[in-house]
């Protein structure tokens, strides 16, 4: 982060020159990933595109492969035809077909009439869901069939490996194209010349499904330290792999949204910097009406329960610290279940575990803090039958609010929806209302007062 403050300075200084060799001097020095993050930090639509429009047709390529979606599509929108052409022809399969997919139809459409050759290719891989294996995968890889010997399997790696996205692991095919084994370049390569592929590779190969959900397959290749992962049909046939850049990016991805979940916000598609106005307003906006009326319900019980708030002024007083208390149980739970459901840890089958779990952690948490309410209580000299209501509230409050923050994120994952929309805030919403209630419930029964 503290690279790109100082260069972001250097690249706008040297715009405001307007020395064009200069900054095509400059981008030389960098790394695509590097060009692509300081032209999504320039505020300036026209400097994007002066930079951009810099870039020989390789290299842009490879800025575009590293750049977000917004960005990509302001960047095209910018380029004539016959150089869009050209930097279309060096994108890699799976980046193009990405980038194809995110266009309005009419736009995509206009976008493969430039590049035929290419177009079934991609039109194939737009066949699967973008968020499946299926669309994360790439055509361009190598395969080899095990009758060759191995210096056939160099020799044909050799002359394939300029189109192919990885040549690390090389996947073995019969002559369906079904998938029988896969072998490293270095096993290749310190075999005898004369020896088969057939009998070099391993026939325990982990595949994945065309159909099965980006965030599991990128799960996958976390799981077993893969560089590539292949992706096949019902009947075992190879469609393509799945690359380990490309499963990054997929955690990344999902790793973001799921934080902006965890606030109580919509996932933004554009840095914050350069999302409009609007966006962040909409992205917001629904969550604090739901939010908003939700908390009203508080309202509702504190009105319900104004009889015995006006009896014993003191309840008053400790209500803060209950609602307070329960949302950081509610949230604690929800935060550790979420993130263990990220990582493939939970499963709906886990429920019930999952709950008695809390329950039993909420039961001890609730413990620690109803001592320390009592504490609290004494040091306010409040009469001890006061003490030990709030003291036995927070116990109850600590215990629900656990047990609802567990349980909520897994019923929302039964439901086939993000569980980050269990969010914090509405967590705390929750668990506000319930303790409001467990509150003037225990009031009733130990101080004996008339609940409204």
């Amino acid at each position: 982060m503290q690279r790109y403050d100082q260069l972001l300075p250097q690249l706008r200084g040297l715009l405001d020159a307007g020395d064009d060799a200069a900054v095509y001097e400059f981008l030389l020095t960098l790394r695509p990933a590097d060009v692509a993050i300081l032209l999504g930090r320039l505020d300036d639509e026209e400097a994007r595109r002066r930079v951009f429009g810099l870039l020989a047709p390789e290299a842009a390529a490879r800025v575009l492969e590293e750049s977000r979606s917004w960005l990509q599509r302001e960047l095209l929108r910018c380029l004539p035809d016959h150089r869009k052409r050209d930097v279309l022809w060096h994108m890699s399969g799976d980046e193009l077909a990405d980038l194809v997919g995110s266009l309005l139809p009419e736009e995509g459409t206009r976008l493969l009439e430039l590049i035929p050759d290419d177009a079934p290719a991609i039109r194939s891989l737009l066949e699967h869901a973008e968020d499946t294996a299926g669309g994360l995968m790439t055509h361009e890889f190598v395969r080899l069939r095990e009758t060759m010997t191995a210096a056939e399997a160099i020799d044909h790696i050799r002359r394939r490996a300029p189109d192919a996205e990885t040549v690390y692991y090389v996947y073995v095919t019969d002559d369906q194209r079904r998938l029988s084994g896969v072998i490293s370049l270095r096993k290749l390569i310190v075999a005898d010349p004369d020896e088969y592929v057939g009998d070099l590779m391993d026939r325990n190969v982990i595949s994945v499904p065309a159909d099965l959900h980006q965030e599991e397959t990128a799960r996958i290749v976390a799981r077993y330290d893969l560089l590539a992962l292949p992706v096949v049909d019902e009947n075992n046939v190879l469609l393509g792999v799945v690359t380990v850049d490309d499963a990054l990016d997929v955690l990344r991805e999902e790793a973001t949204e799921d934080i902006q979940r965890l606030g109580g916000s919509q996932p933004l598609e554009q840095p914050y910097l350069q999302s409009r106005f609007s966006e962040l307003v909409n992205a917001r906006v629904w969550w604090l009406l739901l939010l908003f009326v939700l908390q009203s319900v508080t309202i509702t019980i504190m009105n319900h329960y104004g009889a015995a708030l006006e009896s014993v002024v003191l309840l008053a007083f400790f209500i803060p610290l209950l609602i307070g208390t329960a949302g950081n149980a509610g949230s604690q739970a929800a935060t550790l279940v979420i993130r263990a459901m990220a990582v493939g840890e939970l499963r709906f089958g886990d429920f019930f575990r999952v709950v008695a779990r809390e329950a039993a952690v909420g039961v001890t948490l609730g413990a620690v803090m109803a001592a320390a309410t009592l504490l609290r209580a004494a040091l306010m000299n409040s009469p001890p039958a006061v003490g030990l209501t709030v003291a036995l509230t927070v116990l109850l409050i600590v215990l629900t609010a656990s047990v609802i923050g567990a349980a909520l994120p897994i019923v929302i994952n039964r439901l086939k929806l993000d569980p980050a929309v269990a969010s914090s805030p509405l967590i705390s919403t929750l668990a506000d209302a319930a303790g409001l209630v467990i509150y003037f419930t225990v009031a009733g029964r130990i101080l004996g007062i008339e609940l409204g």
